[in-house]
């Protein structure tokens, strides 16, 4: 299987455009008001719009009310939720809503890798770091001997340790490893790391 990169925290057209060019599977928009790369939703409007439809669209979220999903159900094919959200809670919001779940996963020892069968109802997991917005390297270590190739794989990665991350997972999320400051993607790192991946898959 060829890798599947999604780049999330896009904020910016060119970016975006960038990034379609540049072949990238799904786009990340981050609704969490800590967040240098946060959106309202009429900016998503603008920004989603820019998506052809062959580029899946994740909705990048912490703990959402239901009114607030209803507000963006129609602009993404997924909620990626990064809070405190049950499996129960992922349950109601598949039945009241036809988008699709990433629960992402939080993991900082060996033992945080059990809950990855706590969330059966999701239709794919995230495994993360703990520090959703501070940027931190993944402790690819931790993933020793733990298949998470279904998964999506985020943490601090970039251009220097792809090589590593491919290790675990053909997919893998990016976002401040393509940036020049919290919450500016840099075009140039862009187009380097998907060249890098797309060719040598």
């Amino acid at each position: 299987m060829s890798a599947l990169i999604k780049i999330c925290g896009m904020n910016n057209a060119e970016m975006i455009k960038t990034a379609i060019s540049n072949k990238v599977d799904y786009l990340g928009f981050v609704f969490y008001e800590k967040s240098p790369r946060n959106l309202t939703v009429d900016e998503a409007k603008v920004l989603t719009n820019l998506v052809p439809t062959n580029i899946k669209k994740v909705a990048v979220l912490v703990d959402p009310d239901d009114n607030f999903l209803e507000q963006i159900k129609k602009l993404f094919d997924f909620f990626q939720l990064h809070g405190s959200e049950t499996n129960q809670r992922i349950k109601a919001v598949k039945s009241k809503f036809n988008n699709k779940i990433i629960k992402a996963v939080k993991i900082k020892t060996k033992e945080d890798l059990e809950q990855i069968n706590k969330f059966k109802d999701a239709d794919d997991l995230l495994i993360d770091t703990p520090a959703m917005e501070r940027s931190e390297t993944f402790d690819f270590n931790l993933l020793k001997g733990v298949d998470i190739s279904s998964y999506f794989l985020a943490g601090g990665i970039n251009i220097k340790n792809v090589d590593q991350a491919l290790k675990h997972s053909r997919k893998l999320d990016l976002s401040s490893g393509l940036e020049i400051k919290p919450g500016m993607k840099d075009a140039k790192k862009i187009i380097e790391f998907m060249n890098k991946v797309k060719n040598n898959a």
